[in-house]
């Protein structure tokens, strides 16, 4: 039984020639049908092209050095950054440390928890200068000091740099003992080997996420473990595998990138301010604050092999630092730069 009558002229069914207007009538209407048809395959297409190029992509929004109880409005940067993500919808978020110096925790976590996503923590130098380093991993709800997880096609990994030496003893940073400390922000010999041990386990392209740097940068305080980091990473990706492909970090509140042994190293500005030790003529005494905060989104490509950094700009709040206050003012950048590279 033909059930398509609603489509076609009665008369077309009794061998009746239809008037001419009825017969052009059904002709377009045949033409529509058959066009509304081909669009739904182009769409249909189209759409299986794009899930197919954005397989495996993961996107992830991140922030750092927003340093709530000594940036007078960290809460208001740290919302203006959920605010947005909300907006985005990335894969996840993550802050790379030095979200509070521990007393505002509690008011930081609240605005951070609105976004509905998933969420992680990195633990910052002054996160301790109030806290023990166990109460920061419990109340920020993290797995541990240092762990790992997959989303996508990518493998990542968050490492803790928070260890001081002092007559030769490493020991945790906790309660601000940071600053009585002959060396700082190390990783423990045995976090290196666990590192070394979930590298192992993963044929994911991974990425490191800390604190502290393991790069090299013109302000010379990168971490003591940096060349420690570096050997893992070597070993790692011997023989051509390639499994390390970048690390991202916060802590020295510049905007900079470099390749080391074709390892990408992302440094993502504080959202807040540079600090100058050597002069206190900035808009909040030693702080040369930015007028906007500072954050970033970042996707990584497995079938384009790339890493693309969605950054912000913005300004210093005046005075905005010089040659004259500030010798290496030139080197200073209000923003995160927007890059693209290939790993």
């Amino acid at each position: 039984m033909d059930n398509n009558h609603g489509n076609f002229h009665p008369a077309a069914r009794t061998g009746m020639k239809l008037p001419s207007s009825c017969a052009a009538s059904s002709r377009r209407r045949f033409i529509r049908i058959c066009g509304m048809g081909a669009l739904g395959c182009l769409v249909s297409s189209r759409g299986e092209a794009l899930e197919k190029r954005n397989a495996g992509k993961v996107s992830l929004g991140v922030i750092t050095d927003v340093h709530a109880d000594l940036q007078p409005d960290a809460k208001e940067r740290l919302e203006m950054f959920i605010n947005r993500c909300v907006k985005e919808n990335p894969d996840f978020i993550i802050q790379l440390g030095d979200l509070h110096h521990g007393p505002s925790m509690k008011k930081m976590l609240e605005v951070w928890n609105r976004f509905p996503g998933d969420k992680f923590h990195v633990l910052g130098n002054h996160d301790m200068d109030h806290k023990t380093k166990r109460e920061v991993v419990r109340d920020q709800e993290m797995p541990g000091p240092y762990y790992s997880f997959d989303r996508g096609d990518f493998h990542f990994v968050v490492l803790d740099a928070n260890h001081c030496m002092k007559g030769g003893k490493m020991f945790d940073n906790n309660n601000g003992n940071y600053y009585r400390a002959d060396l700082r922000d190390m990783v423990s010999p045995e976090e290196l080997d666990w590192l070394r041990e979930d590298l192992g386990k993963t044929e994911k392209p991974s990425v490191l996420f800390s604190h502290q740097a393991f790069d090299d940068i013109w302000q010379g305080k990168t971490s003591p473990s940096k060349q420690d980091i570096r050997k893992i990473i070597r070993e790692a990706n011997a023989g051509g595998k390639k499994k390390v492909i970048a690390c991202f970090c916060g802590h020295h509140h510049v905007d900079s990138h470099m390749v080391i042994e074709q390892v990408h190293y992302f440094q993502i500005n504080s959202a807040s301010y540079y600090w100058v030790e050597e002069s206190n003529q900035f808009s909040n005494g030693h702080m040369a604050e930015y007028k906007n905060p500072l954050f970033a989104f970042i996707t990584l490509d497995p079938r384009a092999r790339t890493i693309s950094v969605q950054g912000v700009k913005s300004r210093f709040l005046p005075p905005a630092p010089t040659k004259k206050s500030y010798a290496r003012a030139d080197l200073l950048y209000p923003g995160i730069k927007t890059r693209k590279v290939a790993y």
